[in-house]
């Protein structure tokens, strides 16, 4: 069975992966721009084309998760196959497929521990920069070891640039002639609608958007957290204003308990921070909860108050007959609070979108600049660094409020043809 592939149908940064000649090559795109689809075409490709001694081809393909495989991968592969008439069985219970030209078999990255196999003609990695550096370490170099079935094999890696992480180790790092790195820009889709870029472009901060839209490599893990924060332009003066509503994000601890409270404007900055507030324990009965929720009553009198608590502290009972979150309505609040939290990215992300231009904190919550300031990712992640127990309980407070008010949403696109 041939296999024909047209340059005029693809995208330049897809053709230009599609038909690279070399043992490893990656694909660094941003947001859709084609990156599935031509990984797809290729997997098709090497099925027919990276053939063994018994002339059949012999493929892993890796995801992040099998359900992300299952979604991404599964579905459009089987209608491709169908598209061309070959056969093929599909085991869910062992993930592999069948077919007259080879086997393929798909692993996931967040157990590499549980990829075995041996005498492989081709190896492909999808959104391979998500996982941990870690595990993709194990992963490639279990790939690197057994990638001997054939005399033309090859590994390929397409992902989202998710900052300095494992594929930039591959292809900069420790680049050589076998390796190929090329990248793709969202703005290269000339198909997608003019709303997808518009709402990417009003979400991201401009760091954000070199990675998601222009396919970088951009600083996401080492540092500061809150990249975008800064004293000059965030830190100026502004004071409660009881005409206006209240809005309070709160992060539950053993001590401290803290609050971060602020107002929304009209016109920007639309988040304008007053007060930080932290509680300790005193010893003995004291409720946290209920001593936060009268000191604010106490201080800020507002029927309309919005509070958007650690989700946590719905099951989390303190000495108390009631939950945290149960402590908050009984106390007359307005309580926003889904079953579980945001992933802590999408926080991250929210805040620091609103840290380039829509938001000021008061000089006097200094905890909360502190926090800001000294707040760090844990190294090669994205995962806050928790380790020092004085820290991110401020701007985890923050969080809640932000992502709910003005979360970062990430474009969703209907599968198109290319």
């Amino acid at each position: 069975m041939d296999l024909h592939f047209n340059k005029k149908d693809y995208f330049p940064h897809q053709w230009d992966f599609l038909t690279s000649d070399k043992a490893i090559n990656g694909l660094v795109a941003g947001f859709g721009s084609g990156k599935t689809h031509v990984f797809l075409k290729k997997t098709l490709a090497n099925l027919f084309m990276r053939k063994n001694k018994e002339g059949r081809s012999n493929g892993w393909i890796i995801y992040p998760t099998l359900s992300l495989a299952e979604e991404l991968f599964v579905d459009p592969f089987c209608q491709m196959m169908d598209d061309i008439g070959l056969k093929y069985n599909y085991s869910m219970a062992k993930h592999k497929f069948h077919t007259s030209a080879g086997n393929i078999r798909i692993y996931q990255l967040q157990k590499p521990q549980r990829i075995i196999g041996a005498e492989l003609t081709y190896i492909g990695f999808d959104e391979f920069d998500v996982e941990s550096y870690k595990n993709c370490d194990i992963a490639f170099k279990k790939a690197l070891g057994r990638i001997r079935g054939t005399n033309n094999p090859e590994i390929y890696i397409v992902t989202s640039p998710e900052g300095f992480k494992y594929t930039y180790k591959i292809f900069v790092e420790d680049a050589n002639d076998d390796r190929r790195l090329i990248h793709g820009k969202t703005t290269d889709n000339v198909y997608l609608p003019e709303k997808y870029l518009s709402l990417m472009e009003s979400n991201y901060d401009a760091n954000l958007l070199r990675a998601y839209r222009d396919g970088e490599f951009v600083n996401l893990q080492s540092g500061s957290t809150y990249y975008n924060f800064s004293r000059d332009s965030n830190v100026k003066a502004n004071r409660y204003d009881p005409n206006k509503p209240l809005y309070v994000g709160i992060d539950w601890n053993v001590s401290p308990e803290c609050a971060v409270l602020w107002q929304k404007y009209d016109d920007k900055p639309n988040i304008r921070v007053f007060d930080a507030i932290e509680l300790y324990h005193t010893g003995g009965g004291d409720l946290l909860t209920e001593r936060m929720c009268q000191t604010i009553k106490d201080q800020y009198p507002n029927p309309y108050t919005y509070v958007y608590p650690d989700a946590t502290g719905s099951a989390k009972h303190s000495a108390s007959r009631y939950t945290d979150v149960e402590l908050i309505r009984r106390a007359g609040f307005n309580v926003k609070v889904n079953p579980s939290n945001p992933a802590p990215i999408n926080r991250v992300n929210a805040m620091n979108k609103v840290l380039e231009d829509n938001m000021i904190i008061d000089p006097s919550c200094k905890a909360l600049i502190l926090d800001l300031e000294r707040v760090t990712n844990v190294l090669h992640t994205r995962k806050i660094d928790k380790s020092n127990p004085e820290l991110t309980h401020m701007t985890d407070a923050l969080g809640y409020s932000v992502v709910w008010e003005y979360p970062c949403v990430k474009p969703n696109l209907w599968r198109v043809s290319r």
